[in-house]
């Protein structure tokens, strides 16, 4: 109870006063559908709008997929799943309510009365969630698709019914968050575009419509707003245009399509900045904001509706943004959260959406340049742009390409992005952005100045993951810290403090980007006021130039105080990294890589760790829920006044 109090003071700081209302509003609400609204099975006429997915040469441009797609649907027959490496048995029926990880069942009480954020009571609210974003319903209409068994389609219809009795409106954890709902309504459409030209029982089309209307009306009713107004909120604006598109005769159709429509019009200037990045500063969630705005997008395209010429804009420019930030075998600095949330799961074998959005991409808008070298064709771009695809992706593949080499800032992301295509193939990204989106900094971490580095397609020094949210407690903490970054941490403290799962105290302030390119290097620099606010404040900035014909990367860090301070810098390795340590040289090792870290003589003590637990340190996640031993190098040095180090990694 105390936890849940001091969550809701920590929060109410943060909300301006315009957001009270709504807030009040949404209370109001819940308290009438709380004691009377009353569930009551309606039924609606059905006809759907739903053109077919033309996906008939779906098994010969993918010849495994046929047995990839049996195998997985074999599973999903016996209520098997896989949540976040967890593999689970969910009973028959299915219990839509397990946290497959602790084994307990979320209460079946009005959703509104469930304190979801408690991850120690039932378990972390995301493993119970999961599920239920009916991820694998596309699955099963794919295997009767390509085999015509009517038990993969009747499945389908079996787990719906399931799920409706499970979750009787507005009872349970399955509308709590209406982020969830909208993935279910992309997902069940997409399992009807899948299905084929196929007759639907009369009580299969009753089950799809009152789905449709209770997350609808949901929806409609509930709309995250002010300071929830993030990434949640274009999943719930996606889910109400394409079931009002879709389902028109669905009561309340008609304006579930407009408000939806309105919402993801206006968000994508907001949450797209123009260069491309996502205004929350967590490159994994700009995958999950892009291909919502993506299927919003190809929706409109194929019902003949109006987009406007900024939306195309903006997802061209995020579609350049990913372009850069992604090395040659697709890896990417894990800035910010990352929960491994998915819109759409179109894939059968691990899958990088990224990639998978550079191809779609490419071929939306006639760009050969945004296809990976190593990239081939993927399932989901074929799934989502039909039978066509195989040939426009030939040829783009074919097609002359621009060089991508060189330094770029991104200015509204703060990033720095500096790209040798020369052997070996280096590409640094720095994290000179912001904390996170204000006022809560929900997603970010405190991570100024850090840095991550990939040489020939290998990450070497890392940005650690995720790993938890409300279940992870000190795990949590250290992810988000700022000694698990790639950056200088000043007495042992974070750049800005943390107060819960989901909200900073104090924003950090960083000075705008310093960038100097020459013939035979690029400089690039910024500072930050996070450690200001200590008793003797502390003012730190970072200058990285990276000397071409050397191959070497010199980083100096300028502390300026007036008094005694403990300084330490991290250096997080990839898990695949070998290290051998001599005093202050460092050689690290990773397949036929070989790179040298040389600590200036001014640090005055070095520490390796690996999967240490005191202190927490030397852990990398890969994903959410997943967790590897990786090594840490750790520099420090006792100072008492402004002084500056340096640090130099040679790549040869």
């Amino acid at each position: 109870m105390f936890s849940k109090v001091s969550w809701y003071f920590q929060r109410l700081k943060k909300v301006p006063l315009k957001e009270f209302p709504y807030r009040v509003n949404v209370i109001l609400k819940k308290i009438l559908d709380n004691y009377f609204f009353k569930t009551q099975y309606e039924k609606f006429p059905y006809k759907a709008k739903i053109n077919l997915s033309d996906i008939s040469t779906l098994i010969e441009k993918f010849p495994e997929i046929k047995n990839d797609i049996l195998r997985n649907t074999e599973s999903i027959l016996e209520h098997r799943f896989e949540i976040f490496g967890i593999k689970k048995g969910f009973g028959n029926p299915i219990n839509w309510s397990l946290d497959p990880k602790t084994g307990k069942t979320w209460p079946c009480k009005f959703w509104g009365k469930i304190n979801y954020r408690d991850g120690k009571t039932f378990g972390g609210i995301k493993f119970a969630w999961e599920l239920n974003r009916l991820h694998h319903f596309p699955h099963l209409a794919l295997a009767y698709r390509v085999t015509k068994n009517e038990k993969y389609k009747d499945e389908i219809f079996l787990q719906l019914k399931s799920w409706l009795q499970d979750n009787p409106y507005p009872l349970g954890i399955n509308w709590i968050m209406g982020i969830e709902l909208g993935i279910r309504l992309v997902n069940l459409v997409y399992t009807m575009k899948f299905l084929g030209d196929v007759r639907l029982k009369p009580h299969y089309q009753d089950l799809i419509s009152y789905f449709v209307f209770l997350h609808g009306r949901h929806l409609y009713r509930y709309t995250s707003k002010f300071s929830s107004c993030a990434n949640h909120c274009l999943a719930e604006a996606l889910g109400l245009f394409i079931a009002g598109i879709c389902f028109p005769e669905i009561k309340g159709a008609k304006r579930w399509k407009k408000k939806g429509k309105k919402v993801l019009e206006r968000e994508v200037v907001r949450q797209i900045y123009p260069d491309g990045s996502s205004f929350e500063h967590s490159i994994p969630y700009l995958q999950f904001v892009l291909d919502n705005f993506l299927v919003y997008y190809l929706f409109c395209l194929e019902y003949k509706e109006p987009v406007s010429e900024v939306f195309k804009e903006r997802l061209k420019a995020a579609f350049e943004f990913i372009n850069h930030i992604l090395d040659r075998e697709g890896n990417y600095p894990l800035i910010g959260d990352d929960d491994d949330g998915f819109l759409l799961k179109f894939w059968f074998k691990e899958q990088n959406n990224f990639v998978s959005l550079l191809n779609t991409g490419a071929i939306l808008f006639d760009r050969p340049e945004w296809i990976p070298d190593n990239a081939g064709l993927d399932c989901k771009t074929y799934l989502l742009l039909g039978k066509n695809t195989f040939y426009k992706y030939k040829r783009l593949k074919a097609a002359d390409k621009l060089n991508n080499s060189g330094c770029r800032c991104f200015s509204d992301s703060g990033l720095v992005v500096a790209r040798d295509d020369s052997d070996p193939e280096i590409l640094i990204v720095s994290n000179n952005g912001p904390l996170g989106l204000k006022p809560l900094g929900g997603h970010g971490h405190a991570d100024a100045l850090s840095f991550w580095l990939s040489v020939k397609g290998q990450p070497v020094f890392i940005d650690p993951g995720t790993y938890l949210y409300h279940s992870g407690g000190k795990w949590r903490n250290y992810f988000r810290s700022t000694r698990a970054h790639n950056t200088i941490c000043v007495d042992g403290l974070d750049q800005a403090e943390i107060v819960s799962d989901f909200i900073f105290r104090d924003f950090y302030r960083v000075k705008g980007t310093q960038f100097e390119e020459t013939e035979g290097s690029w400089t690039w620099g910024a500072a930050h006021s996070g450690y200001m606010r200590l008793r003797d404040p502390v003012f730190h900035e970072r200058k990285i130039s990276y000397q071409k014909k050397d191959k070497c990367i010199y980083i100096k860090d300028n502390i300026s105080c007036n008094s005694n301070h403990l300084i330490k810098c991290f250096f997080h390795l990839h898990p695949s990294c070998a290290i051998l340590s001599r005093d202050n040289f460092f050689t690290i090792m990773s397949g036929n890589i070989n790179v040298r870290l040389e600590a200036g003589e001014k640090w005055t003590s070095y520490k390796l760790f690996k999967g240490s637990t005191t202190p927490l340190s030397g852990w990398f996640s890969p994903g959410f829920n997943k967790l590897k031993e990786s090594y840490t190098i750790r520099l420090s040095a006792d100072i008492k006044c402004s002084e500056s180090f340096m640090c130099r990694i040679f790549l040869g």
